[in-house]
């Protein structure tokens, strides 16, 4: 990897609406590409390369910062570089696909520009294929690890890749069920997740030497389990987020606990947290130790088992306190580190650390347009839903306002098996601009708070899931924050099937609604889903409904099925590349809409899949957007 602390995890108006003081910015000001993003140092520091723009589309950029002499390494004026990866202390990876249709492939540059290849070509069409990078074998300069569904759809085999010229060698090939493969500190593969009928999810182990995997844990979807976070460098200790304790019984929040992987048990509780699960262990290259764990409360949080790692950041917290301070990249002896500094008025700001110095200095803005004082804080918020579950969520009043009487834009995350977290978000940052009040809700289902509220959404669609929205909007026009004749509920992929939801099934509430690349129906979800995602699909079936079995509540809950309950305007954008929800999503509403003469708008882009991403496409929907809410709200 090209960090040397190595990160594991398991497993994209108008009008002044109370809005007196604050100026309207153009929405450039929001949308234009950052002038960088994801800065990494090189393994031996001497170099850093980040995404910058060429013509509006996304490049790398190199800087010496030996010399402060800057180049472009790519010149993509079609596409746009997704991410990348320091090969080695030369070469630079990244990654493409075909207009956002998700099947990546990998090219090659050096540091200087040159021997650009083509490593692995990305897939054309709807077929969802990828070649991703597994492990950047620190000890291996010339060659990656990497996994790759070209033979099987929907579980992938691993090869060993030449940074050069992109040969490989398939050195696993997979049994027909491991949808992830994860290597050890010395880039060995020595972990798998796969599926077995039941559906079970299962934790195969592979020990040093040996050719048979073996199975640690297996588990249903309703029973408790864990899942690999990181390995100790001797091999001995596999760190798991466990939702099991040390006496085998179940346990809501996942906790990193530490498994002897000789004696094949669990042995130490290391962290938990009484209302969240934990997330990614953090390994030290140079001490082997475990240094940290990540963990996700209302904002981002790191518990620290390294005293000196502990020392640092409390020492860049004191040195810039108004922001959130993560460490992104280090070289790979970890004495130079960039620093990325934020919060939800200020986009990231980058500084490079040098431990040795004990120096710490800004490099670049990432959005340096951008003046926080104009911008709108996103707050915590809580309430209580009708059964009694308490629901989290984020609350973004307009700048200078009063807080009272707005119109409210509710905005659930997509996922939906995901949640909405604290920051920056330009989207945001314009709706608040333009006088809306943003409602951003952690409805049931959402990860991160433990198994019971996870599993409180299965086959919850339109139901206790759509409840917990409707919530929200009632709390907010109880505390006098949302005007009740102006709310507008807008989300993506699975918050556009919250919108559609919401407009039929609670149409009183609404006075519009934004769908983008947004569900539409549940068993044509399911008809689309890629090949490559039949691994997930017994746990989809779990969560959501079977298509067969539980047909009857899927129909139900599909909005296509019920759009003569619509009673307001609807805006609508999709993709033809989306490898997500299929076109036909919109297609087959726009004939429902059609036929019920409902009002609506229909934005499709042909060089775009799950959410626009080229800056004209981007540009686009948010002028549509700006001017359909100035209508509606």
């Amino acid at each position: 990897m090209s960090s040397s602390i190595k990160w594991m995890g398991c497993a994209v108006l108008l009008g002044v609406m109370n809005l007196a003081a604050a100026e309207s910015l153009p929405l450039e000001h929001f949308f234009k590409p950052a002038r960088y993003s994801n800065v990494q140092l090189s393994p031996d520091g001497t170099h850093l390369a980040a995404i910058a723009p060429v013509e509006d589309h996304r490049n790398i950029a190199v800087i010496n910062l030996e010399t402060a002499e800057s180049r472009f390494v790519t010149r993509i004026t079609d596409k746009e570089v997704n991410g990348f990866a320091w090969a080695n202390n030369d070469r630079i990876l990244f990654f493409m696909d075909d207009d956002g249709n998700e099947s990546f492939g990998i090219f090659a540059v050096d540091k200087d520009g040159s021997d650009g290849r083509v490593l692995a070509e990305p897939v054309i069409g709807r077929a969802f294929r990828y070649t991703q990078v597994l492990d950047l074998l620190d000890d291996d300069p010339d060659s990656i690890l990497v996994s790759s569904n070209e033979r099987l759809a929907p579980y992938p085999d691993v090869y060993k890749m030449s940074v050069r010229n992109g040969r490989k060698n398939r050195i696993i090939t997979n049994p027909g069920n491991v949808s992830g493969w994860i290597t050890d500190q010395h880039g060995e593969v020595r972990l798998a997740v796969g599926q077995e009928k039941g559906p079970r999810t299962s934790v195969y182990y592979l020990p040093p030497g040996a050719e048979e995997w073996e199975t640690l844990i297996s588990f249903q979807f309703d029973e408790p389990g864990f899942f690999p976070a990181n390995i100790s460098h001797d091999g001995k200790t596999l760190y798991v987020n466990s939702y099991l304790g040390l006496d085998g019984n179940p346990r809501d929040k996942a906790g990193l606990y530490s498994y002897d992987l000789e004696q094949r048990k669990l042995t130490e509780l290391l962290f938990e947290h009484p209302d969240v699960d934990v997330g990614q262990a953090v390994i030290s290259d140079v001490t082997e130790q475990l240094a940290a764990v990540t963990y996700y409360t209302d904002k981002p949080q790191i518990h620290y088992f390294d005293p000196q790692w502990d020392g640092i950041q409390q020492g860049i917290n004191q040195a810039l306190p108004e922001t959130i301070n993560t460490f992104t990249s280090m070289t790979r002896d970890e004495t130079k580190m960039i620093v990325v500094a934020w919060n939800s008025m200020q986009p990231p700001t980058y500084y490079i650390f040098d431990r040795n110095k004990g120096n710490l200095e800004e490099l670049a803005a990432s959005r340096p347009w951008v003046d926080a004082s104009q911008m709108a804080e996103m707050r915590p918020i809580q309430f209580t839903a009708r059964d009694g579950l308490k629901i989290n969520g984020y609350l973004t009043l307009p700048a200078d306002s009063e807080g009272k009487g707005l119109p409210l834009i509710l905005n659930p995350h997509g996922g939906p098996w995901a949640r909405d977290e604290y920051g920056y978000s330009s989207e945001t940052q314009f709706l608040a601009n333009r006088g809306y009040a943003v409602l951003k809700v952690n409805f049931r289902g959402s990860t991160g708070y433990g198994s019971e509220f996870l599993d409180a959404g299965n086959k919850q669609w339109g139901l206790a899931m759509q409840d917990d929205l409707t919530d929200a909007v009632e709390w907010a026009i109880r505390e006098g924050i949302a005007d009740p004749e102006r709310i507008c509920i807008y989300g993506a992929s699975y918050g556009g099937y919250a919108t559609m939801a919401g407009l039929t099934y609670t149409p009183e509430l609404y006075q519009c609604g934004i769908n983008y690349v947004g569900v539409t129906s549940i068993p044509l979800l399911f008809k689309t889903l890629p090949k490559a995602w039949d691994a997930i699909r017994p746990q989809m079936e779990w969560r959501v409904g079977d298509p067969k079995a539980d047909k009857a509540l899927l129909e139900d809950r599909s909005p296509l099925n019920h759009v003569d309950k619509i009673q307001v305007p609807l805006l609508m954008a999709y993709g033809t590349k989306d490898a997500r929800v299929d076109l036909s999503h919109a297609t087959q509403a726009e004939r429902q809409l059609k036929r019920h003469e409902k009002d609506y708008q229909l934005m499709i882009k042909k060089d775009e899949g799950h959410g626009f991403r080229k800056y004209e496409n981007v540009m686009d929907y948010y002028k549509m957007m700006e001017e359909f809410l100035a209508n509606h709200l």
